[in-house]
């Protein structure tokens, strides 16, 4: 039994009432610059396989554990790396494929040193790779002063006057780091955490997490157990109490090869319930000494779940966001935890439950029912719009709230679906009545301006409610995809949720026949980006940004000198941009693409593997 050290000044100032707070805990980093670039090899002619052609030791200080970028790589075909840490010995292979997988980075690795190999296979040319800056851990205070948040990182929900957690070891249940949740197999494959967690650091998924040292700075598993999440797979809601989930997919493993469901041989399945009588939480919360973000469980009373919320008397603490909401009778997810409300006098901490019908439906899309919506949470833009009620409230995955348009006639929304990789076959419409549209069309684009669009769907007979179809020429692999709204029932129109629903299988995303160039956020500086895929086949994506209004040239050329390609030749206003270039008919090889907007200059190399 632990005690509680409780914020008891906190408590004071919330007049004795349950913080319910969501529960993450980001682990304490940081990243120090590195520049290390390896000579450019070519294969041996004749060997029978690939050979060590150079090799290097990156140190940091006394740093607990480290991880490595790669800006720039080319592994050729058969070539790869290994990353190997002087402190425990536990070695990560990556080849061009892993390394995209892995968005040029390594696994993470304890000690403060790792040796990096490069083998060059006889059938690769031009192989090299560059080292760039190194994520390094902080050492941790026995009162986690480091740990994002600070002092307040360590409000706790334990219920009652003691922490009743014990160590666990379930093999379905894993730790997200960087940002410090817990993420969980369920029995169709995918991995469920809490939507609160989502996002950049959140990066990767860990299994059989080993105890962290005596002062609570946390160790990692071998690259093993260590999983990259794919972020153009991320579905979620941080929409508060009842409304906070997520869903995600992750590469095979670097080493094995395998996803965490064959590895681990086990995973939870997830039911709709909330009547269990008692409630147990899984998952990695905060602690003293080597327990400190490690697997612990603990099974409390049900306390009065209800519609999209599960509430229990179960200990948890920070760290323990995204944990398994199981039936202690049986071992069914019924929920995912998100949020922390005991004291040492009452309250209840509280989860997701399966009946948060967005949730369940992206949970079963896929699986045998629902819809994977691929418009969850992505850019949406609209023709006109009222007061506070944007078009991003028609993808936000929630039922309370909507876009509305100004006065009706034509008017239109429309969803960025992202450069990834697509496939959708149908659409769900929901409408707030009587705000629909009698007459509209669904139409899709690779252009965001639409200036050429394929209708899939039309109807002049709309009556409200939820429409649902199926599109023309399915499944589609446009990035953009509209509403277009020609007469309305009643002044304007309302649409609750608009949902794009994934295809059974995914297809390559369909190519335009010029580059694209779209414009996004407003930046401070001049700047060209790493290209990405590098190495790529046959299209690559090359991000800049420009802080004022300037003629802007983007152009590829060969080692020559000879100009390849014109991504763009133009004016623009200020913001930031992407272009595509689509190298099929060029040779592989090393390329050179150089943005030229006013007085600024800046040249990066690429390369072309075919």
């Amino acid at each position: 039994m632990k005690l509680i050290h409780k914020l008891i000044a906190l408590g004071t100032l919330l007049l004795g009432a349950a913080l319910v707070s969501a529960q993450p805990l980001e682990i304490p980093q940081r990243t120090e610059a590195y520049s290390w670039f390896s000579k450019v090899h070519n294969g041996v002619k004749g060997a029978t396989r690939a050979a060590l052609a150079e090799s290097h030791r990156v140190a940091v200080g006394d740093a607990p554990w480290l991880r490595l970028s790669f800006p720039n790589a080319n592994l050729g075909k058969k070539s790869y790396l290994t990353i190997t840490s002087v402190y425990d010995g536990a070695a990560q292979t990556l080849n061009s494929t892993t390394l995209s997988e892995w968005y040029n980075t390594s696994a993470y690795f304890n000690g403060n040193a790792v040796e990096v190999r490069l083998y060059v296979d006889p059938s690769d040319e031009g192989v090299f790779f560059e080292t760039g800056e190194v994520t390094v851990g902080e050492w941790v205070g026995s009162d986690r002063t480091l740990a994002k948040g600070g002092p307040l990182s360590q409000i706790e929900s334990q219920c009652g006057t003691t922490d009743d957690r014990v160590p666990s070891n379930h093999p379905a249940s894993g730790r997200i780091v960087n940002v410090g949740c817990t993420g969980w197999i369920a029995s169709s494959g995918k991995y469920l955490t809490a939507g609160h967690c989502i996002g950049s650091s959140a990066s990767i998924l860990e299994f059989n997490v080993p105890p962290s040292l005596s002062n609570g700075t946390i160790q990692h598993p071998g690259p093993q157990d260590q999983y990259s999440i794919n972020q153009s797979t991320w579905q979620f809601v941080n929409g508060g109490t009842g409304n906070d989930w997520g869903i995600f997919q992750v590469a095979n493993n670097s080493q094995t090869g395998l996803q965490p469901i064959q590895a681990q041989g086990a995973s939870f399945t997830v039911v709709q319930n909330l009547g269990p009588s008692t409630i147990r939480i899984t998952g990695y919360g905060v602690d003293a000494g080597t327990a400190n973000q490690t697997q612990q469980t603990h099974a409390g009373p049900n306390a009065g779940s209800s519609g999209t919320t599960m509430r229990y008397q179960t200990d948890t603490e920070g760290g323990n966001s995204g944990s398994p909401v199981i039936d202690d009778a049986n071992g069914t997810a019924v929920g995912i935890h998100t949020h922390g409300g005991c004291t040492s006098t009452g309250g209840n901490n509280s989860g997701t439950s399966a009946f948060n019908s967005n949730f369940w439906n992206a949970f079963q899309g896929g699986t045998g029912g629902g819809c994977t919506n691929l418009a969850l949470n992505r850019p949406a833009t609209a023709s006109s719009t009222n007061g506070s009620n944007s078009p991003s409230r028609a993808v936000d995955g929630s039922t309370s709230t909507y876009w509305r348009s100004g006065s009706g006639g034509q008017q239109w929304l429309q969803v960025d679906l992202g450069s990834g990789t697509l496939s959708y076959s149908s659409w769900e419409l929901v409408w707030s009545d009587p705000r629909y549209a009698r007459s509209y069309q669904i139409r899709v684009s690779n252009s965001s301006s639409f200036s050429t669009y394929t209708t899939v769907f039309s109807t002049t007979s709309g009556n409200g409610g939820t429409d649902t179809g199926t599109m023309s020429g399915a499944p589609r692999t446009e990035r953009y995809i509209r509403v277009q709204m020609a007469r309305a029932n009643s002044g304007h129109y309302r649409i609750v949720e608009f949902r794009v629903c994934s295809a059974s299988s995914a297809a390559p995303k369909a190519e335009s026949d010029e580059p694209e160039v779209t414009a996004s956020q407003m930046p401070e500086t001049f700047e060209l980006s790493q290209n990405y895929p590098n190495p790529f086949n046959p299209s690559t994506t090359i991000k800049f940004a420009i802080p004022v209004k300037e003629r802007v040239t983007l152009q590829i050329y060969n080692t020559l000198g000879q100009l390849v390609s014109t991504l763009h030749d133009g004016e623009l206003n200020a913001g930031s941009f992407e272009a595509t270039w689509n190298a099929s008919g060029a040779a592989s090889g090393v390329y050179f693409y150089r943005l030229q907007a006013g007085n600024f200059s800046q040249t990066k190399s690429l390369v072309l593997l075919k």
